[in-house]
């Protein structure tokens, strides 16, 4: 995503502001953001200008669970490589899935202030004090040992003093280091990067998200920091949701089956014809590597696709002998009335679409517009192959059904004619090869 420099009026403000990426890519600064540590806004890594790289990971941290963060302090790299404290204010930038885009934020200069607050504090009482004002459970051990070398406030109110004590035994209660524990991810393969993963508590029976990376202690070896988040609301939440999506497609189903078997039992000719052409689309649509999602919404369209027969009169559709122009026009009108009756429903597919095009051909000789190539759909001229075959080896009032041989060599006599050539060789290839038969 690109911000437009030109569309903010903050270059002129006497406070630095700056938009990052999630990994601390800088997208934008303003001009007293550049004065104040002589970057430019490709030049670097947010997160490469703090000093500590403890603030870092709190500052990441303490972003993973809020949308907004206000009065951080922490100290900041100069080009020069020169330190100053800085209060940053940051906030998420989300789109309609609940994705992070990324952080915009405001950062000031309160070196003086921080100066005559905390004169020269060392570094080790500066990670402390840092990692205390996380107000989720926070550890830090040592990966050899399993020893428990830091234990925050909130911990601290839930375990009591544990420093010296094996963090296995302290958290989980086993004798013997977890089966899930990460040391292995995060220092034998020499992964720098957070690892965030969830785990479920089952002594609390709680689920926490747990973010864990190597750190550096001030004796100077690699440490593991673990901070877990409890996020069992949001879990019941995501199961509810999934619960409530569950049931949504199961009524959808219902729906679109109810609908696909009215239109049958007017016809009784064409029994189970939509279901067989859903089924062939289906593994069409399989065989040529489309998404299960995909593969779904042309299996409704397939179920639905001659649902514009239901206003034919039963006399035409029942008729024994062949059709007049007249009433095989109102047939080929079927297309353009189920787009109609379905175009208001708001399906994540282009059913509609894809109903109304089924009777398009490649050459533009099909019907109702005349679409030629790749104008169609991909799922119509899908369909198309396969209501074809069916509708040639099913029985009709007005004629026997063909033979399986006579159907394909329809579709192959009249390959990029009236049908797609790739969608041919596919299905030509289902019946020969893989031997494929309609379900009962």
């Amino acid at each position: 995503m690109e911000i437009k420099s030109d569309s903010f009026y903050f270059h002129e403000l006497p406070i630095g502001f700056f938009a990052i990426y999630p990994d601390g890519k800088l997208i934008e600064t303003n001009q007293y953001f550049e004065e104040m540590f002589h970057f430019k806004t490709a030049d670097t890594n947010f997160y490469q200008l703090f000093v500590s790289p403890e603030a870092s990971l709190a500052w990441q941290s303490l972003l993973e669970s809020n949308d907004t963060l206000t009065g951080f302090e922490a100290q900041f790299y100069t080009l020069q490589r020169q330190s100053k404290w800085v209060e940053i204010n940051t906030r998420k930038v989300k789109n309609t899935f609940n994705q992070i885009f990324f952080y915009v934020g405001t950062i000031q200069d309160i070196t003086k202030r921080k100066n005559l607050e905390m004169k020269k504090e060392n570094q080790s009482n500066e990670l402390l004090t840092i990692l205390n004002q996380i107000p989720h459970s926070l550890y830090i051990s040592d990966p050899d040992s399993y020893t428990l070398l830091f234990v925050n406030e909130a911990l601290q109110k839930k375990l009591g003093d544990v420093v010296g004590q094996k963090c296995h035994r302290v958290l989980h209660g086993f004798q013997s280091p977890c089966i899930f524990c990460t040391n292995h991810t995060i220092f034998e393969n020499q992964n720098s990067d957070t690892l965030i993963w969830d785990f479920f508590n089952q002594n609390e029976k709680k689920w926490y998200r747990c973010i864990d990376k190597a750190i550096s202690w001030p004796d100077g070896r690699k440490v593991k920091y673990q901070m877990t988040i409890d996020i069992t609301k949001e879990k019941r939440t995501e199961f509810q949701f999934n619960k409530l999506l569950e049931n949504l497609q199961n009524t959808l189903e219902g729906t679109v089956r109810a609908i696909s078997d009215m239109v049958e039992i007017r016809d009784p000719y064409i029994a189970g014809h939509q279901k067989r052409v859903a089924q062939l689309s289906c593994a069409i649509a399989e065989e040529m590597g489309y998404s299960k999602e995909r593969i779904n919404g042309l299996r409704i369209a397939a179920l639905l696709h001659d649902i514009g027969k239901i206003y034919l009169p039963q006399e035409i559709l029942w008729k024994p002998h062949e059709l007049t122009d007249i009433e095989f026009n109102m047939i080929k009108n079927h297309p353009e009335v189920g787009y109609q009756i379905l175009n208001n429903i708001h399906f994540p597919w282009p059913v509609s679409k894809i109903i109304l095009q089924h009777h398009e051909k490649i050459d533009g000789s099909g019907y109702p517009k005349g679409l030629t190539g790749k104008d169609i759909l991909p799922e119509a001229r899908i369909l198309a192959v396969a209501d074809t075959i069916e509708a040639m080896i099913s029985n009709r009032p007005y004629r026997e059904p063909f033979h399986l041989e006579e159907a394909l060599r329809e579709i192959q006599l009249h390959k990029n004619i009236y049908y797609d050539s790739e969608i041919v060789d596919i299905c030509l290839f289902l019946f020969t090869k893989k031997e494929f038969q309609f379900e009962s």
